[in-house]
């Protein structure tokens, strides 16, 4: 650490010029959807290379025994209703009977503990209807973010066992965003430099970008000379795939 402020004191002092880098273009955001729960692929509704919107459907898993459990849970919700509203109504006569010196306080005591049952057996449905729910919502697997299909890994009839395995479904990344990575010779690396404006060019297409890492540790570079890595982000609106190698020139001011 020592020799790297040493190092950056004197690089300092040098006069600054633009700065050309080489690197290579990666996804900003690459996510692997999987399984929440165990169930047989039904439909796949999307193909790799189809762009896709947040909250668009991807797959549907076999959902009829969930749907069965999710209409079980709400027929028990519904029988319970009643038991609760009776109770309500006894202990409003008790309460008035008991006020009147009409009942005694054992009965009224009964009366409340026959409301507090029923109110905790109708939450107790509903608390297995909320989660009944929530297990038919995972019956469809949606996008997470606006990207593209990288990669789909499953078909339907797929039976999907999350007890004993986790496999891959889908692949999406965002492609509007990419990151590229490149190595800044030590002696060219100034104060300030993250989010400094950067621009990407490949061929004849050029992108706006930013500077959203700076290394901390000296790497071996080109001809292994010390070099700090660098990452910069840009928007490529799905102009630009991964794996491209591109030039980066970054702002001097």
């Amino acid at each position: 650490m020592r020799l790297l402020l040493i190092l950056l004191t004197l690089t300092w002092s040098l006069p600054l010029l633009a700065i050309e880098l080489n690197g290579q273009t990666e996804f900003a955001q690459k996510l692997v959807l999987n399984s929440a729960i165990s169930a047989r692929v039904a439909e796949v509704r999307v193909v790799a290379g189809n762009r896709v919107a947040e909250g668009d459907l991807l797959l549907r898993f076999e959902d009829t025994a969930l749907r069965a459990g999710r209409d079980a849970a709400a027929a028990g919700v519904a029988a319970l209703s009643p038991p609760l509203e009776r109770a309500r109504i006894e202990l409003e006569k008790a309460e008035e009977l008991f006020d009147r010196d009409s009942l005694a306080l054992v009965d009224l005591e009964n009366a409340q503990r026959e409301q507090r049952t029923a109110e905790a057996n109708l939450d107790a449905a509903r608390a297995k209807l909320a989660r009944a729910e929530y297990r038919l919502t995972q019956a469809e697997l949606r996008s997470p973010i606006d990207g593209i299909v990288l990669r789909v890994s499953t078909f339907p009839g797929h039976y999907i066992n999350t007890r004993v395995s986790d496999p891959v479904l889908l692949t999406i990344v965002d492609d509007r965003h990419m990151i590229v990575q490149a190595l800044l010779p030590l002696e060219r690396l100034e104060p300030g430099m993250l989010n400094r404006k950067a621009r990407v060019s490949y061929r004849d297409k050029f992108f706006s970008g930013s500077i959203i890492e700076v290394g901390n540790e000296i790497t071996p570079g080109a001809n292994n000379h010390p070099a700090i890595r660098l990452q910069i982000r840009f928007q490529a609106d799905g102009a630009v795939p991964a794996g491209l190698p591109v030039t980066i020139d970054i702002d001097d001011s």
